[in-house]
C-alpha cells in the first residue's frame, strides 16, 4: 500500500513557546493557516476544531481529536479530510514536532492524509497548503506578521 505522508521542517528565530503559542492560539492561527482558528481545550482525547472561511470564501469546520501533547514539544491530532468522515481512511494524522538548537526552533510536520479514495490528491493538495502555511507561519513569529 503506498503512504501518503507530507513531511516538512522549518527554522523558526524563536523560542519554543512562541512556536507552539502561534500553533494553539485560535487569533494566530487564522493569520496564516487559511483564515482558520484553531480551538481545543489541549488535552489527550479532547477535540480539535479549526473553524472559518477558507481563503475569505468558504465557510469550512474541521474536527478531530487530540492523539498526544507535550506542550512546547509536541502536538499530535486527527483531522476530518473534507465533509464526510466515517472511515479511518477519512483523517488525517497531523503529528508537530518542536526542538530547539542554535538559538532556533526546528518545526517537524507530518501529515499522514490517509489511504482511501482520494489520498493521492489530498496529498498534493496537504503539500501545498503546509508549505504556504509554515511560510506564513514563520513570518508572524519572528516578524509579528
Amino acid at each position: 500500500m503506498e503512504e501518503f505522508v507530507v513531511r516538512r521542517q522549518i527554522r523558526i528565530k524563536a523560542e519554543p513557546a512562541a512556536v507552539w503559542d502561534a500553533l494553539t492560539n485560535p487569533e494566530k492561527t487564522k493569520k496564516y493557516f487559511f483564515n482558520c482558528a484553531v480551538y481545543s481545550d489541549w488535552e489527550v482525547g479532547s477535540t480539535i476544531t479549526f473553524t472559518g472561511k477558507l481563503f475569505l470564501v468558504k465557510s469550512i469546520e474541521m474536527k478531530g481529536q487530540i492523539v498526544e501533547i507535550e506542550p512546547n514539544k509536541l502536538l499530535k491530532y486527527t483531522l476530518t479530510n473534507g465533509d464526510a468522515a466515517d472511515e479511518d481512511t477519512d483523517f488525517s494524522t497531523v503529528t508537530d514536532k518542536l526542538t530547539y538548537e542554535n538559538g532556533e526552533t526546528v518545526l517537524s510536520i507530518s501529515d499522514d492524509v490517509g489511504s482511501g479514495e482520494g489520498a493521492e490528491e489530498r496529498f498534493e493538495r496537504s503539500e501545498k497548503g503546509w508549505d504556504k502555511i509554515l511560510e506564513g507561519l514563520k513570518e508572524l513569529v519572528e516578524n509579528g506578521g
